[in-house]
């Protein structure tokens, strides 16, 4: 456990960072005419457009070395084809397993200036965490700084398409959307008659941190057919051993390092709990799959909702 608050910083860390270019078929005029296919718009620069802070961000020209300071946009830089134009990642990248070869230049909070401009950064991706004084100095020696902090599903699409607009992969970025929101139907329609399943998710046993309201985790629980107890605090919360055994959930699903559940069946509340007498307690593969706002969520969402209905995906 003495790993503890290393684990839930950052786990709050990715929760917290880590949220189109239609083309259209031109019909033949004439009948001995043959329809052209449609070509994507490209995106016009200079270019201004609104981060997740709400500030106006203009930026001159298509960027060609992209510094990003959120595991979770460098991951959707890759998806969306735009990957070969990193040249800065923070300390705590490790998917694609490309950026292991990327220079780093920091963690989340104080970033190294230095290491930044010496990569001849076009554009910096940030989170609200990246140091407001260093964005502010790097802003100053015109590089502009895009705050992408996706809270949501919704806002994940939001980051997508603005990355896709701002490296020219409108198109890919069109089509990473579509086989999320594709595959989260998919998902729901298996499970969206079946009962509800009320979850508990834990993060940690030391202090019994959970995840609740305005986290992906509560919005992976709704979309894979459950309720999520804990939805009654906000955030990553710790949460009353008295009220959980009140909630009975009937699944427990855990983070990789909450702790050794097999303990649960010892513990005082937890081994009053249908979840623990039934021997529904479940470890997420990876962290990242439920935490970070990336395309990958998508395979968290399934994971859990083969926790809950396991009957819908035989």
């Amino acid at each position: 456990m003495k790993r503890f608050k290393g684990i839930v910083a950052f786990l709050v860390i990715f929760a917290l960072v880590f949220s189109l270019a239609a083309c259209s078929t031109q019909n033949a005029t004439k009948p001995q005419e043959t329809a052209k296919p449609a070509e994507e718009v490209k995106t016009q620069f200079p270019l201004k457009i609104t981060d997740f802070l709400g500030r106006e961000v203009t930026i001159e020209k298509q960027p060609e070395r992209i510094v990003s300071l959120v595991p979770s946009v460098t991951e959707l830089l890759f998806a969306i084809g735009a990957g070969s134009k990193v040249v800065g990642v923070t300390d705590f990248d490790n998917y694609p397993p490309e950026v292991k070869d990327i220079p780093k230049v920091g963690g989340f909070k104080g970033p190294n200036i230095e290491a930044i401009t010496a990569q001849k950064t076009d554009i910096i991706f940030a989170s609200r965490l990246s140091g407001k004084e260093q964005m502010e100095s790097l802003e100053k020696m015109g590089i502009p700084v895009v705050v992408l902090d996706a809270q949501n599903f919704d806002q994940i699409y939001q980051s997508i398409e603005l990355l896709g607009k701002i490296t020219g992969n409108e198109k890919k970025a069109e089509k990473v959307i579509n086989d999320m929101k594709n595959k989260i139907k998919e998902i729901s329609d298996k499970v969206k008659d079946l009962p509800k399943v009320k979850v508990f998710y834990l993060v940690s046993l030391d202090g019994n941190w959970t995840a609740g309201k305005g986290t992906f985790i509560d919005e992976i629980i709704n979309l894979a057919g459950g309720e999520n107890v804990a939805s009654d605090v906000n955030g990553w919360a710790q949460y009353s051993i008295e009220e959980l055994v009140k909630k009975n959930p009937d699944v427990i699903i855990t983070s990789p390092y909450a702790g050794d559940v097999k303990d649960l069946k010892n513990m005082a509340g937890y081994k009053d709990t249908n979840a623990v007498k039934n021997d529904k307690v479940f470890v997420v593969s990876n962290d990242d799959i439920i935490v970070r706002g990336t395309n990958r969520i998508v395979l968290g969402l399934e994971e859990v909702a083969k926790f809950l209905h396991p009957e819908a995906f035989k």
